[in-house]
């Protein structure tokens, strides 16, 4: 079965454009013009990788990222690879922290947009050994056979829910419990080594797993950055 893209644009020719690409290539593409139709269609198709523009009408690209990422209503785990006419730094950080996979900045080749999409459903379809491995560190327990990971503090236990790519950073953390593990590692093992987007992706899943399991996520006790090199998991 072919993978289903969702492109969500306001520019109509670019959209048919892309269309027209992408399933000469055997992609099935659905397409929404505003933020409002994206999520409605994100929700209803549950899309491989989503192709998103961030100025659209009604509900901005942001928010539909953000609603594809956080929303318990429209979460989606599907890469998203972001359009953006501008190319200024913030608006490809924010994107990025908001649960972006990629970028592209207006204009931009076919070859080039083709190339991006291949990549992130390689990357999406990798299914990681799923056997018995259990890890625990820290009183954070992660199973991976079950895909839970669950934090204690002593006294009471929570399970944490995680996306895909944050169980995927904490799973190579935690396999390597008190060693730093370098970011074209975690590049590597977690985005595949044809990763074409902002290495910076990699702080914001840091950020996150932060925020979910540490106490003070400012000032991490367990996920501590090693500069120069990368991140560990300390005990």
């Amino acid at each position: 079965m072919s993978a289903t893209i969702l492109i969500v644009d306001d520019e109509r020719m670019l959209v048919e454009t892309i269309s027209y690409n992408l399933e000469k290539e055997g992609f099935t593409v659905v397409s929404a013009h505003d933020g409002e139709t994206a999520l409605q269609l994100a929700r209803d198709v549950r899309p491989h990788l989503v192709i998103l523009d961030l100025m659209l009408p009604k509900v901005s690209g942001w928010e539909v990222c953000r609603a594809l990422r956080q929303s318990a209503e429209h979460k989606l785990d599907a890469p998203i690879l972001m359009l953006t006419a501008r190319g200024e730094e913030a608006d490809k950080v924010l994107g990025l922290e908001l649960g972006a996979d990629d970028y592209l900045v207006k204009p931009f080749g076919m070859r080039e947009l083709m190339a991006r999409v291949r990549a992130l459903l390689r990357r999406a379809a990798k299914t990681p050994d799923s056997g018995g491995e259990i890890l625990q560190a820290g009183g954070v327990h992660l199973d991976v056979a079950r895909h839970e990971v669950r934090v204690s503090d002593g006294e009471n236990t929570r399970e944490v829910n995680l996306s895909l790519k944050e169980f995927e950073v904490l799973r190579v953390l935690l396999s390597h419990v008190g060693h730093a593990v370098p970011r074209e590692v975690l590049l590597e093992r977690v985005w595949g080594d044809d990763f074409y987007g902002d290495e910076r992706t990699l702080d914001v899943h840091i950020r996150w797993l932060r925020e979910k399991l540490e106490k003070s996520p400012s000032q991490p006790e367990f996920l501590l950055t090693v500069r120069g090199v990368g991140y560990k998991f300390k005990i």
